[in-house]
């Protein structure tokens, strides 16, 4: 069987982890076919896309860029019958955006594929909808240095609420931050419905998320210290979650994310 190819939007983090562990051969049944970005590492420059025309050519495109990206290219993608992995998760709390992408998936038949990222446990949330779920609120609890102005980080002393409302909110407060509140949105109550909340705090060295949920189901809390990426605003465990994601689309074995 012929491997399926995998295209890369954005070689930040996460994308040149995932890049990595493709070339390395870490993922039997898959295999690297190029990157799409403007600023490639040194060994992406042989497979850089010249243009957006050459993700047409992938099975299945891993989306690690940003808000923009998906906006204006992933509709085409799904339109075409591709599998897209997407990591900005954000920007599907646009309704009218979420609402053409999911047309062009059912037309086009391809697939939207939300990994968990920073959070886990979405395949519970998504049992907990189905189950009745009542409340959810999502935690993120960060360096002031990732989430304020250099001036306001570095006078900072104490934890600060920096942000407390709906996902819907957030994801618009802090694009490049809040990615796992709208993935926890997605799965379940949907982002005007799910809480989240934000606080800076100068204590910490890695990033927090703290998960609570309740309803007919039961009740639920999950919390998680994330070791920060080469970019201190991304969790390191975010592109493991996109390769193990990766993983599972080939594989004979699944165990939901």
């Amino acid at each position: 069987m012929e491997p399926k190819r995998v295209a890369l939007i954005g070689t930040g983090a996460i994308g040149v982890a995932v890049a990595e562990a493709l070339l390395a051969g870490e993922l039997p049944g898959l295999e690297l076919l190029g990157v799409l970005t403007e600023s490639p590492t040194d060994e992406l420059l042989d497979v850089r896309f010249a243009d957006a025309s050459g993700l047409g050519g992938a099975d299945i495109v891993v989306e690690a860029a940003s808000h923009a990206a998906v906006q204006t290219l992933v509709e085409p993608l799904l339109a075409a019958g591709k599998v897209v992995v997407l990591v900005s998760t954000g920007a599907l709390a646009d309704r009218a955006l979420r609402d053409e992408l999911l047309a062009a998936a059912r037309t086009g038949g391809g697939q939207i594929v939300v990994p968990s990222g920073a959070v886990g446990a979405l395949d519970l949330v998504v049992a907990a909808a189905g189950a009745g779920l009542d409340e959810v609120v999502v935690e993120q609890r960060k360096p002031p240095a990732s989430l304020l102005p250099a001036e306001e980080a570095a006078a900072l002393t104490e934890p600060t609420v920096v942000f407390d409302g709906t996902v819907a909110e957030v994801v618009t407060r802090y694009p490049k931050t809040t990615n796992v509140a709208a993935s926890v949105a997605l799965a379940g109550l949907g982002f005007e419905r799910t809480r989240a909340r934000v606080v800076a705090d100068p204590a910490l060295r890695a990033n927090q998320v703290q998960l609570s949920m309740r309803g007919s189901f039961g009740e639920a809390e999950l919390t998680l210290a994330n070791v920060p990426s080469a970019n201190p605003k991304t969790s390191a465990i975010v592109a493991h979650s996109v390769i193990a994601t990766l993983a599972r689309l080939g594989a004979p074995l699944v165990i939901p994310g």
